[in-house]
């Protein structure tokens, strides 16, 4: 990611809580709004996506299912005209 990536971009999804402290710290002041945990956009119970490798045989398809749903959820929420930040 390059800095000009936010004011470029109008979503920048973080995997994690570590990803989303660092795109914070990089992150001018006035673009920070546009900074989210993916799994901030959708139903899950969840808020990070988990590392896939220590998940066993369903980690992967665990990740993938999660994935998914909030870019579905994303999707309809554009597609309905209202921001995925609200």
């Amino acid at each position: 990611m390059e800095d000009k990536d936010f004011a470029y971009f109008d979503m920048i999804l973080a995997s994690d809580k570590a990803n989303l402290a660092d795109l914070l710290d990089r992150c001018p002041e006035e673009y920070r709004e546009k900074l989210s945990l993916f799994l901030s956009h959708s139903d899950s119970d969840m808020d990070e996506v988990p590392d896939p490798y220590f998940g066993g045989s369903r980690g992967f398809e665990l990740v993938l299912d999660l994935i998914e749903q909030a870019s579905d959820d994303i999707l309809d929420k554009c597609a309905q005209g209202v921001s995925p930040q609200t």
